[in-house]
């Protein structure tokens, strides 16, 4: 089976990306190893803060998936990418997930 290779862009940490509702925060960058392999996840804040219907927030992982080479060249903006490939395996999403809420103060994990 062919690989999906996707970009991930790496954003500024501890700088608020603004939204119609809210903002989200990411926070850390972090690497896992998971079955010889090493899996790239972030962990940030959202917030709902500026909505007609309530307020709220959450920290998330976000998962873009397997990290294949770091920062290899940079955008337009000049923000590095990434080359990633997405964690399709189902049972492998379970227990990447299960070790990094073991690990991280999370109340959601998405996965690319």
């Amino acid at each position: 089976m062919k690989k999906l290779l996707r970009d991930y862009t790496h954003e500024k940490l501890k700088e608020e990306v603004r939204f119609i509702a809210g903002y989200y925060l990411p926070e850390e960058e972090k690497r896992l190893g998971y079955k010889g392999r090493e899996v790239l996840y972030i962990i940030g804040f959202g917030a709902i803060d500026n909505s007609c219907c309530g307020t709220g927030g959450c920290r998330y992982a976000l998962v873009p998936g397997y990290l294949l080479k770091w920062k290899v060249r940079n955008n337009e903006d000049g923000k590095p990418i990434s080359e990633i490939e997405p964690i399709k395996d189902k049972d492998d999403r379970a227990e990447i997930a299960g070790i990094i809420r073991g690990q991280e103060t999370i109340t959601q994990i998405e996965f690319w």
